[in-house]
């Protein structure tokens, strides 16, 4: 096939393929990875996806996704509403994490405290280490895709919604997740803000 006068590589055709067929299984593909697969092709697939996308059905909406959505709009930080929604308590986040890294105890209540950060929307994804977003993701049985897709709610919630959440859902104190005396940086601060 020609298009603009010069051939399409045949990778372009397998990615879109790939797309494609993910798309009719009703998953979610992310275009921008697909894009950066093609490299100097990805203009010429970025044509197909546009058109593809343009012309496909619509999906079933997902009911989740609708639920999150519906958070974020309403300005309530879709990942706590998510933990919630799904019966997890912040301290098995907590806990998971601290396993995962092996974080020795005495760092859980700062640990829970960027945790705290995190799902409220006061801490930007983009500056975790990944393996902390596939713990989180594992305890909320959340494909980690939704997650990295929320960012901050257009306005923060008060505080008294996250503490009465927290509250209703066992976490030890709430002092102890809010109040953080003086830290000097260290890993669990790398773990959450060093990849900015």
């Amino acid at each position: 096939m020609r298009r603009f006068g010069r051939a399409l590589a045949d990778d372009v055709f397998t990615l879109f393929d790939e797309y494609a067929v993910r798309w009719a299984r009703g998953e979610a593909p992310d275009a921008r990875e697909y894009l950066a697969r093609a490299g100097p092709a990805s203009e010429e697939l970025a044509e197909l996806l546009d058109r593809f996308l343009a012309s496909a059905p619509p999906g079933e909406p997902d009911e989740e996704l609708a639920t999150s959505f519906a958070a974020w709009a309403a300005g309530e930080p879709p990942l706590l509403e998510l933990r919630v929604r799904r019966g997890v308590r912040r301290d098995e986040l907590v806990e998971a994490i601290v396993e995962r890294f092996g974080l020795p105890q005495a760092k859980r209540a700062k640990v829970g405290r960027y945790v705290h950060r995190l799902e409220t929307g006061q801490l930007d994804t983009r500056g975790v280490d990944p393996g902390v977003l596939e713990a989180w993701a594992g305890v909320l049985r959340a494909r980690l895709d939704d997650l990295l897709a929320w960012r901050p709610p257009p306005r923060a919630p008060e505080a008294g919604v996250s503490y009465l959440r927290a509250s209703t859902l066992g976490v030890e104190s709430a002092d102890s997740w809010l109040s953080a005396p003086a830290e000097e940086w260290d890993e669990v601060d790398e773990l959450f803000a060093g990849r900015k």
